[in-house]
């Protein structure tokens, strides 16, 4: 963990959401408790800006990914104004990710097989888009 917290921390210095993965962790208000992480990786294949969120199990099913999804795409539309979308990349099978995408404000714009860096071979996925409003 303390590597992963090192090199999220040099790549927020870099402050590139068009070429650095930014994590950012996911805390309870009012505490110091880490819940989980927010924030964008680049697609290179895609060409594109993604969210990446992640809350521990024990906090899931509870509104916080919702409720961290909205507050960073509040943060990053306000921080990177040149940027006027973000997109989710989410496994067809992933329902709880694509669904907590959904109700944060992302649209499905497409669903087609798609082979993500770490994947073994190409799976159905689901194409989201949130536009700066």
């Amino acid at each position: 963990m303390a590597k992963w917290t090192a090199e999220a921390r040099e790549l927020a210095g870099l402050d590139r959401p068009d070429r650095a993965y930014l994590a950012y962790t996911a805390a309870l208000k009012g505490e110091d408790t880490a819940i989980g992480s927010v924030g964008c990786s680049y697609y290179e294949d895609l060409q594109e800006t993604g969210i990446t969120y992640f809350i521990g199990s024990q906090y899931r099913n509870c509104g916080y990914a919702v409720e961290a999804v909205k507050a960073y795409l509040q943060y990053f539309f306000s921080r990177y104004r040149n940027r006027p979308r973000i997109v989710a990349v989410i496994r067809a099978e992933n329902v709880p990710s694509w669904k907590t995408a959904e109700k944060a404000g992302f649209r499905l714009v497409e669903r087609k097989l798609y082979q993500d860096l770490y994947d073994e071979q190409a799976a159905p996925y689901h194409f989201y888009e949130c536009l700066r409003r």
